[in-house]
């Protein structure tokens, strides 16, 4: 099995191959779990899915602009040329925002060498570079030296771009996150659920200490002190309506329908 999400990753099978124990974990998981099938679109093409549609109504809180977390790792896939063109012609916000390639220029590289390594290196700096002088993804960066927020995605709203457009743009995985979406080798079929405590151990996220979906969590005196606003429990709605339009335009409208419809009619017969 292969996380879907991370496919595309720089450090490749390393990262998206799920260790075999997890695997059996998570084909028992399936197995007895009660499950909707569909059909999700990926890459244009439409593959089975085999959804955990329960976790859709987790109660979920996306607060990024509050959140002292940060969530934002390495470079979470190759870069798509779309998104190299996008930051290109965004170069000098991009700079303000990452300080990125004022960093490449005070190591010695020259600005057609940036230039240069945002057009062809899969994580948009030379990889002598990731993890030391630049940590963590290429186009996250702190606004206010608390939360971590994304360029793309910022740089997109100052130019009034679609919800749509800024999806097309970011990673697939910084969109969907924290979704886990578990294929077969062939893409023959997805598993989809979200990190639970306890139940599902073969996710690649810590449940506990994610306060999106863990409510619970942020009444902790360990979140309140790092995290001393945002977070509000009137603020948490269903993930399925929380991530709505995200969903749709990643998984398909299909997609989003038919987890809904299956969530109102376990409901109605409850």
């Amino acid at each position: 099995m292969k996380y879907l999400l991370f496919l595309n990753h720089p450090k490749g099978e390393k990262v998206f191959k799920v260790p075999k124990t997890k695997e059996r974990l998570a084909r028992k998981y399936f197995k007895q779990t009660e499950v909707l099938e569909t059909v999700i679109k990926f890459e244009g093409r439409e593959i089975p899915a085999t959804v955990d549609f329960n976790i859709f109504t987790k109660p979920s809180n996306f607060d990024c602009f509050n959140c002292q977390d940060p969530c934002c790792g390495d470079n979470p896939v190759i870069f798509s040329d779309k998104t190299r063109d996008f930051l290109l012609k965004n170069l000098h916000r991009y700079d303000s925002m990452t300080k990125i390639p004022s960093i490449l220029e005070e190591t010695g590289l020259s600005s057609a060498e940036v230039t240069e390594s945002i057009e062809k290196e899969p994580g948009l700096v030379p990889d002598e570079f990731i993890e030391n002088e630049i940590d963590m993804c290429s186009c996250s960066y702190k606004p206010n030296n608390c939360s971590t927020l994304c360029s793309i995605h910022s740089i997109a709203l100052e130019k009034n771009m679609t919800f749509q457009e800024i999806v097309e743009l970011k990673p697939l995985v910084c969109s969907l996150w924290p979704l886990e979406i578990l294929a077969e080798d062939d893409l023959s079929r997805v598993f989809i659920t979200l990190p639970d405590d306890f139940t599902n151990n073969f996710i690649t996220e810590d449940y506990y200490n994610i306060a999106c979906i863990n409510m619970d969590f942020t009444a902790s005196p360990f979140f309140r002190r790092s995290n001393p606003v945002g977070f509000e429990e009137k603020d948490y709605t269903p993930f399925y309506l929380a991530y709505k339009d995200t969903i749709i335009f990643t998984l398909g409208e299909k997609f989003y329908n038919d987890v809904v419809k299956k969530i109102q009619e376990v409901n109605r017969d409850a």
